[in-house]
């Protein structure tokens, strides 16, 4: 009964092999639901977006500032033949994205995660879920920080080897 995701990463990030990647795709499992929508910012390969369309989810959005990562995603939609319900686009989060969406994820470096905080709740259904990984454990409590401050709070946390994945809602 699982999904299987089919990934040529090329020369994007997201194989599934990371423990960042892992700790995402397990959160995904417990969090799309039929008919969500969800947006990956930062896309990389495109497999949490594309992870999200195979677990039931609707629709998946993924934006990057790579375009060969946006190329690379595309590609992995067709090998997994949901090209029809996945959109990835090049650019950056504000300037690039509209709508709002059920399930955000965000796999990427502190830093840039401590910058998403200051609009991603603008893209956030109501009841909306954003998931963030990528941060090593010494980063946690800065980003834990500055989530608390925009208003987020943490409803799961994960961790494996020194590396941290957090569930946030807004408060």
């Amino acid at each position: 009964g699982r999904a299987v995701l089919n990934i040529e990463p090329g020369l994007a990030f997201g194989t599934g092999t990371h423990e960042t990647t892992r700790l995402c795709l397990e959160t995904l499992e417990r969090h799309i639901k039929p008919g969500v929508s969800v947006l990956d910012i930062g896309c990389g390969s495109g497999i949490l977006a594309l992870a999200s369309v195979l677990l039931g989810g609707k629709t998946a959005y993924g934006v990057d500032i790579d375009a060969q990562s946006v190329k690379t995603a595309k590609e992995n939609a067709e090998i997994n033949k949901i090209s029809e319900k996945c959109e990835f686009i090049n650019g950056d989060l504000a300037e690039k994205v509209t709508g709002k969406y059920n399930v955000i994820c965000a796999n990427i470096v502190a830093d840039v995660i401590i910058k998403l905080f200051r609009n991603v709740g603008d893209f956030m259904a109501e009841d909306g879920v954003l998931i963030i990984s990528g941060i090593i454990d010494i980063r946690k409590d800065d980003v834990l920080t500055k989530a608390e401050e925009y208003g987020f709070k943490v409803i799961e946390e994960q961790y494996k080897d020194n590396w941290c994945a957090y569930v946030l809602k807004c408060k």
